[in-house]
Order: C-alpha cells, then sequence, then structure tokens
C-alpha cells in the first residue's frame, strides 16, 4: 500500500513554507513521520472558492468559542512576509468546514472526508507493519551480537566486531528502500515488511551458519553479501 507523505519544501525565513508549497500539497497528506494525517487552510480556502482570510477568520471564531483549539502556523506569501494558516486534523476539519457554504462546498467536503479516511487507514496499516518489525528485530539482534562476541575473540585489534550491528543494519535498509540512511519512521509499509523479512533472513542465516562451525569472520562475510544481493 503506497502512502503519500507530505513532502513541503521548506524555504525562505525560519524554514517557512510558501503559499505555492502549501498549495501544491495533495488534498490530506502524511506527515513524514507517520503520525498525523491533516490538511491545511489554504488548500481548503483554494478547494472550496474561498479566501483565506474568511477560513482563518472562521477558526478564530471557533477558537474563541471554545469550539476546537487550533494553533496558528506561517507561511511566506510573495512578499517573502510571514502570513498566518492553519492545519487541520480530520477533527477540525469536520467542526471548520461543517459551516461553508457555496457551490464547491458540498462536492470537496465529501471528497477530503474520503481523503482523510484513506489516509488514516494508511496509517493504520503502517503502523501495524511497523510493529510487526520490532519481534524480528530483537531476534536478529540477538544472533547478530553473538557474532559480534565471536568476532572479538578472532579479530580482536579490528573494528569490524564493534561496527558489525551497523554495517548489517545500513545493508538492510539499503536493500529495503535504496538508502542505507533511512529511518524506519520515514519508511513506507511495503518496505518496512521488506525490512521485517530480511531480519528474518539475518537470524536463520546466523544461526544456520553457527550450527555447521563457521568461523565467525566467514558468518560476517556471507551475511553482508547475503544483504548486498552477491
Amino acid at each position: 500500500m503506497s502512502v503519500k507523505k507530505e513532502t513541503c519544501h521548506q524555504t525562505g525565513k525560519d524554514n517557512l513554507p510558501t503559499k505555492t508549497d502549501l498549495l501544491q500539497q495533495a488534498l490530506v497528506v502524511i506527515d513524514k513521520d507517520h503520525k498525523k494525517a491533516t490538511t491545511n487552510t489554504l488548500k481548503v480556502a483554494e478547494c472550496f472558492g474561498k479566501r483565506p482570510s474568511d477560513v482563518n477568520r472562521r477558526i478564530n471564531d471557533l477558537n474563541k468559542k471554545g469550539a476546537c483549539k487550533i494553533a496558528p502556523a506561517y507561511y511566506l506569501d510573495k512578499q517573502n512576509k510571514r502570513r498566518i494558516f492553519y492545519e487541520l486534523d480530520r477533527k477540525n476539519f469536520s467542526i471548520v468546514v461543517l459551516g461553508l457554504t457555496g457551490a464547491k462546498a458540498e462536492k470537496f467536503r465529501v471528497e477530503y472526508v474520503e481523503q482523510f479516511e484513506k489516509h488514516i487507514a494508511e496509517l493504520l496499516e503502517w503502523k501495524k507493519t511497523r510493529q510487526a518489525v520490532i519481534e524480528p528485530t530483537k531476534m536478529a539482534s540477538d544472533s547478530i551480537q553473538w557474532l559480534r562476541l565471536e568476532l572479538e575473540k578472532e579479530i580482536p585489534d579490528s573494528k569490524k566486531p564493534s561496527l558489525l550491528h551497523l554495517h548489517i543494519q545500513r545493508a538492510i535498509k539499503k536493500s529495503a528502500t535504496g538508502n542505507s540512511n533511512t529511518d524506519r519512521e520515514e519508511m513506507t509499509a511495503r518496505q518496512l515488511k521488506l525490512v521485517e523479512w530480511l531480519e528474518v533472513q539475518v537470524h536463520d542465516e546466523i544461526e544456520r551458519l553457527k550450527g555447521v562451525g563457521l568461523p565467525a569472520t566467514s558468518i560476517r562475510e556471507q551475511i553482508l553479501a547475503l544483504l548486498k544481493g552477491e
């Protein structure tokens, strides 16, 4: 399942997004850490045929009435001046747009709700997959720890034992995502499933090679070659 993540280009003072950045986003975006699905009020105003100031005014009124509590964020306009916008999760989006009227309102209200439902389902799937990787990672870590201790006996003056876990994890990430520096929180559900499978392969292969009495240095070489697809 593909996950659309927020790719808003940050620019200008204080690394604020521009109006163009915000308007180029999808209707609903998932942040890069897979923590939330949101829309922004510039996008809401554009799609509902409203002025951003009208949407902001409605939010201010709702905040004053205690109907919601939405903190402002800022973007840069064409004159490089800071302007207010708001990020809305599904709940706040529903509160804000409930009273919006006009020819476009009903159509886009339905479309936004469908997008939120889709992306929230993707977030739940991602979190489920992320949780599933934990146990295989622990198993692989135990096997890697054993291999590290054996390497220290065979090559005590080498840095390879202390770097073993780092090298294996980087190789796993590169095999799953194409980039050895990709953080797991930024991976898609599909990439996490690949990581899960690779962690199992590492554990099983170390245990198999250990069982046939191979030297630790040879096991290390074979594991790294396996992950590199050699």
